[in-house]
C-alpha cells in the first residue's frame, strides 16, 4: 500500500532482504537485458532480483521492499535494475547504495531510503514494515518498533512523486 496524504508519502509492506555487496548487473537484474538493450518495464519486471532469488519477481507485492546491506547496486551504471524494481512497485532500503544505482532509482521515481544504517538490524525477511519516505520514519509491525533512517531530500521527494526524472521535467516544462 502506499498513499500520498498531507506532504506524507508512506508505503507498508514485506521485507525481503539481501544482504551487502548486491550487484546490480547480474543480481539484480539479468545482465542478458543490458545486453539486449531492454528498457521496457514489463519484459524487465519478472527477472528483478533473478541472480539472488528466483521466486522474489513472481511472490514480490506491490509496496513489498528490497532490504539490503551495504553496497547495494554496486557495478557499471545501468538503468534495467531500478526499472524492473519500479515495476514491480517494490521500495529499496539499503544501509548504503552505489552512487550509480542511487542516481538511476531517482530517475525512474523508485522509492529508496539510501544510508539507512542499521535497517538490515531492524527488519527482517517477512517481515511487514511501514516507511515514511518523507520523514523516514519506519515502523516493524512485526516486532512493535519505530526507528528514523533518515528521510529523502525535498527534491527527491519531489522527483520521484512524480514518478521520475521524465515526468518531473515535464511538469516542470509545463509549470
Amino acid at each position: 500500500m502506499t498513499t500520498t496524504s498531507g506532504g506524507t508519502l508512506v508505503q507498508r509492506g514485506r521485507v525481503w532482504r539481501f544482504g551487502d555487496d548486491v550487484l546490480n548487473d547480474g543480481q539484480i537484474m539479468d545482465i542478458e537485458m543490458t545486453r539486449q538493450v531492454v528498457y521496457d518495464p514489463a519484459r524487465l519486471a519478472p527477472l528483478a532480483m533473478c541472480g539472488l532469488d528466483k521466486d522474489f519477481a513472481r511472490l514480490a507485492r506491490h509496496g513489498d521492499f528490497v532490504v539490503a546491506g551495504r553496497n547495494f547496486g554496486k557495478g557499471p551504471m545501468h538503468i534495467q535494475g531500478p526499472l524492473a524494481l519500479g515495476a514491480l512497485g517494490v521500495s529499496v532500503l539499503a544501509e548504503s547504495m552505489a552512487r550509480s544505482f542511487f542516481r538511476l532509482a531517482v530517475s525512474v521515481g523508485l522509492k529508496t531510503l539510501p544510508f539507512a544504517a542499521g535497517i538490515t538490524a531492524f527488519a527482517g525477511q517477512g517481515d511487514e514494515i511501514e516507511v515514511d519516505f518523507v520523514s523516514g520514519e519506519v515502523l516493524n509491525h512485526t516486532r512493535g518498533t519505530r526507528g528514523d533512517f533518515g528521510a529523502m531530500s525535498p527534491a527527491l521527494v519531489e522527483i520521484v512523486r512524480a514518478g521520475g526524472e521524465q515526468a518531473w521535467l515535464k511538469a516542470q516544462a509545463g509549470a
